[in-house]
């Protein structure tokens, strides 16, 4: 029955944005007055773009949060190679200075 409703919703009004949605007494789904970022109800009937939207932005987010150097991060391992290059540099110098006499 829902189903119906939301069918019937879609194709009734204009399907290029998103609505917010309440459920009656009786568990009809009517479209409220408010707007979506205010949504009473927590219903809300989105069109294929905005929600195409929201699960690429979702999948970009998460794929940010994994592989994305932070400036800590960045300056942790530059700090380490600089180390590393300086021990081995003055290492290498000693060994040659050492290998001559």
């Amino acid at each position: 029955m829902k189903f119906l409703i939301i069918l019937l919703l879609l194709c009734s009004f204009n399907s290029n944005a998103a609505y917010c949605l309440y459920e009656t007494s009786n568990g009809n789904l009517r479209i409220d007055s408010t707007s979506v970022e205010s949504c009473p109800s927590g219903l809300v009937l989105l069109d294929k773009s905005d929600y195409d939207a929201m699960s690429q932005d979702a999948i970009i987010a998460t794929l940010k949060d994994l592989f994305e150097f932070s400036g800590e991060d960045f300056a942790y391992f530059n700090a380490i190679c600089l180390i590393g290059f300086i021990a081995g540099h003055s290492l290498g110098r000693v060994n040659r200075i050492l290998g001559k006499t």
